[in-house]
Order: structure tokens, then C-alpha cells, then sequence
């Protein structure tokens, strides 16, 4: 009877931790999913008060994001550990979430911090070096980049491959990541035009 009741204590908190895993993925792909609402509606923005409405958004990945992350981690550990085991699937994905949150903090991060340097203390028209940072390509290769690893992690989880099979899906989830962003970067290699004087 004590062997039955420790399995079901075991079995009850690995419950609780696979829904704390899928609390936490949830809460990676909304902090993306604010990111993503966010620059859209920055780059529409015609004034500094609405960029500073919309700039909230762009540190979804910080307050939201940073927890959530750190919820899959430790829930994942914990599984690992009384049910999985070492497997190779596992130590790709937990490279995956390394690779974005350094790209996420190195890029996303400090473009959003050079956005708010710019921005002028009193409420008026978006100058053309603001304009210039909202509209920076960077942000656009951030999120596609971090959206394409995230369905890659997503993937590894549910077909839990071998070894190589992750590493080859994680690089094909970089990859559709890096091209989905490829419009950006041209829009962003292209001169603004210039605006023409009313008549």
C-alpha cells in the first residue's frame, strides 16, 4: 500500500508539472505574440504618445516572457529528471531557449532601449531618426527568428526525436525563421521615400 501511495504522490506532482510546462510555453508564445502587436502598431504610429503606448508591449518578453521561461525550465528539469531522463531532444530544446533569449536581449532588447533613448521628452510627430529605429529591419529578424525556434521546441516536445533529428529540426526552424524575415531586411536595404510637397 505505501509502494501504491508513492507512486500516486510521484504521479500527481508529475501532473502538476506538465501543467506548469504548458502554463509556461503559454505564457513564451503570448510575451511573442505582444511583440509582435507591439512593433506592428510602433511602425504605424504617427506621434511620440502613441509610441510610448505601443513601446509597453515591447517589453512583454522581459515581464512575461523572462517568468514563463524560467516556469518551463524548472518544470522540465523535474520531468527530466523523474521520467525522461537524459535525452538528446531534450538538451536541443534547452539550447533553443538559450539561443532566444540571447537574441532576444541582444537584439530585440537593445534596439527597444535605443527607441526609448530617442524618444523626446514632450508629445509630438515621430522625427525621421525615430522613424529610422522603428522601422530598423533588426526587430523584424528578432521575432521571426525567435517565432521559428519556439515552433521548433514546440515540435521537439511533441515527436521527441534522437539526437540528430532534433538538431536538424531546431536548424530548419532557424532557417524559416531567418527567411520568413528576408522581406525586412530588403525594406530595410531600400532608401525611405521621399515624401512629396503638397501643391
Amino acid at each position: 500500500m505505501s509502494g501504491d501511495s508513492q507512486k500516486g504522490r510521484i504521479m500527481s506532482a508529475y501532473s502538476i508539472s506538465v501543467f506548469l510546462h504548458i502554463v509556461g510555453a503559454l505564457g513564451v508564445f503570448a510575451a511573442v505574440g505582444l511583440e509582435w502587436v507591439g512593433l506592428s502598431n510602433l511602425r504605424r504610429a504617427t506621434d511620440t504618445l502613441q509610441v510610448r503606448e505601443w513601446m509597453r508591449l515591447l517589453a512583454a518578453p522581459r515581464t512575461l516572457g523572462g517568468p514563463s521561461a524560467l516556469l518551463i525550465l524548472l518544470s522540465g528539469i523535474y520531468m527530466s529528471a523523474t521520467r525522461w531522463g537524459p535525452q538528446g531532444w531534450i538538451l536541443v530544446a534547452l539550447g533553443g531557449m538559450v539561443v532566444i533569449a540571447a537574441v532576444g536581449g541582444a537584439v530585440g532588447g537593445r534596439r527597444a532601449a535605443a527607441i526609448a533613448r530617442a524618444l523626446p521628452p514632450e508629445a509630438g510627430p515621430v522625427s525621421p531618426k525615430l522613424r529610422e529605429r522603428l522601422e530598423d529591419p533588426a526587430l523584424t529578424v528578432s521575432l521571426w527568428t525567435r517565432t521559428g525556434l519556439l515552433f521548433g521546441i514546440v515540435f521537439l516536445m511533441s515527436i521527441r526525436p534522437s539526437w540528430g533529428g532534433a538538431l536538424v529540426v531546431m536548424g530548419l526552424a532557424l532557417v524559416v525563421g531567418i527567411a520568413a524575415s528576408w522581406p525586412a531586411l530588403g525594406a530595410g536595404r531600400r532608401p525611405a521615400p521621399v515624401a512629396r510637397s503638397e501643391r
